[in-house]
């Protein structure tokens, strides 16, 4: 069965998706529901499910900064949108990121079942490939780490995801971040991060560059999810730091 989890700030939406959907007969089983993003993405890394339905509007870590996680970490997975009409166009927008399909809150009972069925088919076809991928998969595992840290290394500054990364070694996407998870005991795409905040660093420190133009040079296209990741890995924000509050290495 799909592992599907979910994520809506208001309560009786999120009372809905636990007892009036038919998950079972859709071949899914919810793994949680919780009421805001980072939460959502907490349980993304813990469960690893199939299916993450948001809403696209929360506090904090909005449904698109999710989205984004999710086609850059865990590109199998399907994400379907919650919103309402005044949010549809935003909803549009935020295909960029690969989200599978987008369903209106008023139509929730008629319209989720439909979009899962189609998340479904998807997460089949993917399924179909990786097992082709992982047949083909002949490189030992030393070697496709170092030439993952290779690429990683020579590419960071660009906007990477795992499918280009896979594409790039000839290798299974999952499997690569499963191989880089084991070697480091780190996610792929937080190691990526660190170093792209690195590169930031001294960016910050011996040059006169803009925030947004040090956010494009290491790989970074929203300066605002920048800067947010910046301080939560450093403690201070980017300006800070070039003031000298804080010269410490990554926490």
């Amino acid at each position: 069965m799909w592992k599907v989890i979910a994520a809506d700030d208001e309560g009786y939406i999120r009372e809905a998706l636990q007892k009036l959907i038919d998950w079972r007969k859709m071949n899914c089983v919810l793994e949680a529901v919780v009421c805001d993003g980072q939460a959502l993405i907490d349980q993304i890394r813990e469960v690893h499910p199939d299916l993450v339905i948001t809403d696209i509007q929360m506090p904090g870590m909005d449904g698109v900064e999710v989205c984004r996680f999710v086609y850059e970490t865990y590109p199998g997975t399907q994400v379907i949108f919650l919103t309402a009409y005044s949010e549809f166009e935003y909803a549009r927008a935020a295909i960029k990121y690969n989200a599978c399909d987008y369903v209106l809150k008023v139509s929730i009972m008629d319209e989720l079942p439909r979009a899962v069925e189609k998340a479904a088919k998807e997460l089949e076809k993917c399924r179909s490939e990786d097992t082709h991928k992982d047949q083909g998969e002949k490189k030992e595992p030393g070697t496709l780490y170092l030439q993952m840290e290779r690429y990683i290394e020579q590419n960071f500054q660009t906007k990477l995801s795992l499918e280009e990364i896979a594409e790039a070694l000839h290798a299974n996407g999952s499997y690569l971040s499963r191989l880089y998870k084991n070697k480091t005991g780190k996610n792929l795409f937080d190691a990526i991060l660190d170093r792209r905040i690195e590169a930031a660093k001294e960016y910050l420190l011996f040059t006169d560059m803009k925030t947004y133009e040090i956010s494009e040079a290491v790989g970074i296209e929203d300066s605002g999810y920048f800067s947010k990741m910046f301080k939560k890995k450093i403690g201070v924000s980017p300006k800070e730091f070039r003031k000298g509050g804080n010269h410490g290495e990554i926490q």
